[in-house]
């Protein structure tokens, strides 16, 4: 998979407890920090639930299914993230079958940054 500036997630794996796992660090020269906030840099919200939504696609790249969140619910921000700190971001792995809500949360430190459900679903390829 090529590297993505915007999302740079690394060592997406499968763990013994059924999540996708996958860091992820935004150094402070990243778009995100762009006038977010100018003389107090912080990782966007709307970033940190892309990341989620990019774990999934990738979740379902590596199962061989097109899969796509189409919404968040119960999303809760306990933490500020600052540029340089790492990320680890986990998801509950898509069952089999075209959708399913699965729980999510990402931490920094041992300590919870965001957490909530997403709907996600299976793209039917056309032709």
């Amino acid at each position: 998979m090529p590297h993505n500036s915007w999302l740079p997630l690394k060592d997406i794996r499968m763990t013994q407890e059924g999540f996708w796992e996958s860091n992820v660090r935004f150094s402070p020269s990243s778009g995100w920090f762009s006038g977010h906030f100018d003389e107090f840099p912080l990782v966007p919200g709307v970033a940190l639930l892309a990341l989620v939504a990019e774990v999934v696609k990738r979740q379902g790249n590596e199962q061989g299914r097109l899969l796509k969140v189409s919404c968040f619910s119960k999303v809760r921000f306990k933490r500020l993230v600052f540029p340089d700190e790492e990320l680890r971001i986990s998801v509950a792995v898509m069952p089999p079958g075209s959708e399913a809500e699965l729980g999510f949360h990402l931490s920094c430190n041992g300590h919870t940054v965001a957490q909530g459900v997403l709907k996600a679903g299976e793209e039917v390829s056309h032709g």
